[in-house]
């Protein structure tokens, strides 16, 4: 099993409940315009928050985890995100709401951005399962988070957040100080860009947009109950790709060398990336149970193959410590394309299907062929194998 669980249970924990009280906003936006009497822009602005802090945070978080060690790191994360929710809970008017939420969204890069060098700094040996039991978690606390908050009242979501995200966050607070700080011989850390972003950007960008544009899609497609329907598939985009993220991390890690592994992946999240874009364009008939198959594989084998392209990027740095910084700027490009993409390209699957499915089909084809082409990965790697 991997070593340090004493870790990587609470790190997984908290990256799950942090998933949960960021995406429970999604189900509540209609009650929040009302509430607050703000427009739908500025609503949706406080979900995208997280995308861009990371942007923002993802390399010096980096740098900051390669230079002190994870534990700081992570409790200023811990700090923010418990503030952060806090105050978003308390506020009674959108600006104070805004202000906890931005707090609470600079958490999000200092807990994922640097997963590289917090695994291997905490002397988890099994990187590649470690992560993607924390990306997995991440995402089942998502999906989660949008089923459970419409079936609750609005402050009862908020209150249910900081709760868990404090019982957690001192529990993760606790194992840290286990974790020593970062040794005095990392060697130099510098960034090294790999072609695994194009991985991470199209992906993320890819996922973010489906669930953006299915309700309308669908709507115009004069699907029965399209909005009820885009919101099912959201959530079993976002369980899917839980799935994805902790079975592949496991077989990646169980094979060793994940190069095949992301060549298959890659094969088949073209194929169900470029099939949903085809039954949200109408060029296949939209039925209720193609959608849900559809959707819920493309979220298993694209995030399956994210959380593997996210190790190999680690894998490239040639220090435990570039390595956090190898993810950090992985997790920024994706969050650039999440950023772009879905504005840029998402009004396109109504007002021009076909050009819609020409740009996803080569994003994704250039995508495909990075585990094909890519370099091998960097020296450290063996000595981040268990023995």
């Amino acid at each position: 099993m991997v070593k340090n669980t004493r870790l990587l249970a609470p790190y997984a924990a908290f990256a799950f409940v942090l998933g949960f009280a960021w995406f429970m906003l999604a189900p509540l936006v209609p009650g929040l315009i009302q509430h607050f009497k703000a427009p739908l822009a500025a609503i949706l602005l406080l979900i995208s928050l997280y995308g861009y802090a990371m942007i923002v945070g993802a390399l010096p978080a980096g740098y900051w985890t390669a230079r002190s060690g994870p534990a700081v790191v992570l409790r200023t994360s811990i700090g923010l995100t418990v503030v952060g929710l806090f105050i978003r809970a308390l506020a009674g008017s959108y600006g104070l709401f805004l202000v906890g939420q931005i707090v609470a969204a600079l958490a999000y890069p200092l807990l994922i951005g640097p997963i590289g060098s917090v695994l291997r700094l905490s002397g988890i040996v099994r990187t590649k399962l470690a992560t993607g039991l924390v990306i997995g978690t991440l995402f089942f606390g998502m999906a989660l988070g949008s089923l459970i908050a419409p079936h609750l009242s609005s402050a009862a979501d908020l209150w249910l957040a900081v709760v868990l995200n404090l019982v957690v966050g001192i529990w993760l607070w606790l194992a840290l100080g286990h974790v020593s700080d970062a040794p005095r011989n990392l060697g130099r850390v510098r960034l090294v860009v790999s072609s695994w972003w194009i991985v991470g950007f199209v992906v993320s960008s890819v996922s973010v947009m489906y669930g953006s544009v299915s309700s309308t899609a669908l709507t115009h497609l004069h699907v029965v109950n399209a909005a009820a329907v885009g919101g099912l598939l959201s959530s079993l985009t976002f369980l899917g790709s839980a799935v994805g993220a902790a079975a592949f991390g496991w077989l990646g890690q169980a094979r060793g060398e994940s190069r095949p592994l992301q060549r298959m992946l890659g094969v088949l999240t073209l194929i169900f990336l470029l099939g949903c874009a085809m039954l949200l364009t109408g060029v296949l008939s939209p039925s209720h149970a193609g959608l849900d198959v559809m959707f819920l594989m493309f979220g298993i084998v694209s995030n399956g193959w994210y959380t593997l392209a996210l190790e190999s990027a680690a894998a490239r740095a040639q220090s435990a410590g570039s390595a956090g910084v190898a993810t950090a700027g992985y997790s920024m490009a994706s969050n650039i394309g999440v950023a772009i993409l879905p504005s840029l390209v998402g009004p396109l699957v109504v007002s021009a299907p076909s050009a819609f499915l020409i740009i996803l089909a080569m994003l994704i084809i250039i995508a495909a062929l990075v585990p094909f082409l890519a370099k091998t990965a960097g020296p450290s790697e063996p000595q981040q194998q268990p023995a």
